[in-house]
């Protein structure tokens, strides 16, 4: 059984935009109530305790789909051919994976003097042959394009996670309140997936299968966990120069910067990957329509980030008063650099699409120095800030020179390339600073409500007159995508 051609990619992808587009806003609301809730039920020193359980559980997760998701994706017309030995891998995996970190956690208890992070790995752990269990049918509902039902788990599972860890914070339980809720969602989503999609996993498969799945899944697993060892990083560099508050400070400040654009980069990618693949004979169809949706994600994330370090003092001091001015500075610096990560998602997925899995690894493989050097001599010259510039420093270099080198390669002029970072970034720096400069003015900045207030509304008032005026172009297509999603909206209301 195959899965089936959508009459129109292009419509799928549209259609996928507009829920993946509800998703992101449900997301972004549910992740900043959640956000508040939680820096006033747990003390930095618990944000600074998963922060550093995660530098090893991330890693290790980074090896549930084992890359097999994306391999499958490439074999959207024979995928039930390939769901038997796809799962069994990826279980597999995910399950040697599981007693790796139980194994591994006491000795990064002892690494980084934390006794109490063995625990903590231990419970977050047991997520990961959970999660390998979905990751099948995931690859054959991205395959069909059904964005509706993505982004209606998707939101669900944000919910779900981020409910369980208010309640647990609530119930006293501290850094375990971040824990206890993985393996909980990881149960969910695999019942959920399996009723919506189950794959055949009683087909009799061949080891030439496993050899295929393996060597193409390689460099995927290459990538993703040289991707881990830089995401994971600076805590890593962090949790042996600096004490677990001061931690917890930055994984707060990180945890809050990297929302917006984890969430509409990954969104938009979800969409993008599957709608790339199927145009795999048409390579130039491929590289107009990632340069389009980079064109487009770069003016939606930008000045959201921009937004995001301009509100970070008042905004900050208005919600908790005192207790977290110290992540303040991390805030602003991570939502400047942050922004110029999110195209990479989309221009990478070219690589992925016309399966040059081996040029993916191999970007990041240079990256891994160059990220590492940054955050060890920023880390040595100026502790906790220090890190922060230098992981702003990296992503507002490197994922641009990626970007860069992907599309020239396909023969887009680089004043096209360009423009997806210099026109989002000056529009969103212009109306940054000029609602900074309302915010200052008598009987405004004494108070931290009526500085948000101004921030706000200035500067999200003149970035779209701005967006009008000089890109006309982008503007309609944001407008039309948002306009298409309120008469959805209002067509199911009837």
């Amino acid at each position: 059984m195959s899965i089936a051609r959508p009459r129109s990619v292009g419509k799928a992808a549209t259609s996928g935009f507009i829920w993946l587009a509800v998703q992101s806003l449900a997301a972004r609301g549910i992740g900043f109530v959640t956000q508040i809730i939680l820096a006033r039920l747990l003390m930095p020193a618990d944000f600074g305790l998963i922060g550093l359980a995660l530098t090893i559980t991330a890693i290790a997760n980074s090896l549930i789909g084992f890359g097999i998701d994306e391999v499958l994706l490439q074999r959207q017309k024979s995928i039930a051919y390939w769901e038997g030995p796809a799962f069994w891998l990826s279980f597999g995996i995910s399950v040697l994976g599981m007693l790796g970190m139980f194994a591994i956690a006491p000795l990064a208890a002892h690494w980084y003097n934390s006794p109490g992070l063995t625990g903590l790995i231990i419970a977050i752990a047991l997520a990961t042959p959970l999660r390998a269990i979905a990751t099948v049918p995931t690859a054959r509902i991205r395959a069909e394009m059904d964005f509706r039902f993505l982004a209606t788990y998707n939101t669900f599972d944000i919910f779900a996670l981020q409910g369980l860890t208010v309640v647990f914070a609530a119930f006293g339980w501290g850094p375990y309140a971040f824990a206890v809720p993985y393996p909980i969602v990881g149960v969910l989503r695999a019942v959920w997936f399996w009723r919506r999609s189950a794959p055949g996993i009683k087909r009799r498969f061949r080891r030439v299968q496993l050899r295929y799945l393996f060597g193409n899944s390689s460099y995927v697993l290459g990538t993703r966990i040289l991707t881990e060892l830089i995401g994971q990083g600076d805590y890593i560099v962090l949790g042996l120069i600096a004490t677990k508050a001061q931690v917890g400070y930055y994984f707060f400040a990180f945890r809050f910067a990297a929302q917006p654009v984890r969430m509409l980069a990954g969104n938009v990618s979800s969409v993008v990957f599957p709608a790339l693949a199927q145009y795999r004979a048409e390579p130039a169809v491929q590289t107009t329509k990632a340069l389009s949706a980079c064109s487009l994600l770069a003016y939606l994330v930008m000045p959201t980030c921009f937004l995001q370090a301009a509100l970070s003092q008042p905004g900050l001091h208005l919600l908790f008063g005192a207790r977290w001015m110290n992540a303040v500075s991390y805030v602003t610096i991570l939502s400047l650099g942050l922004p110029f990560d999110a195209m990479t998602w989309v221009s990478g997925s070219i690589l992925s699409a016309r399966r040059e899995f081996r040029t993916g690894f191999l970007y990041f493989l240079c990256a891994l120095p160059y990220f590492y050097g940054l955050v060890l001599l920023g880390g040595h010259i100026g502790n906790v800030t220090g890190v922060a510039i230098a992981v702003a420093l990296y992503y507002f270099t490197f994922p641009q020179v990626m970007t860069f080198a992907i599309f020239l390669r396909n023969g887009v002029p680089f004043g096209k390339v360009a423009e997806i970072y210099v026109g989002p970034s000056i529009l969103s720096g212009i109306s940054a600073l000029a609602g900074l400069a309302i915010s200052l003015l008598p009987g405004i900045r004494n108070y931290d409500l009526t500085r948000c207030i101004a921030i706000g509304v200035i500067m999200l008032a003149l970035y779209v007159s701005l967006l009008r005026i000089f890109r006309r172009d982008v503007y309609n297509q944001v407008a039309g995508k948002f306009t298409g999603i309120a008469g959805r909206f209002r067509r199911r209301s009837v």
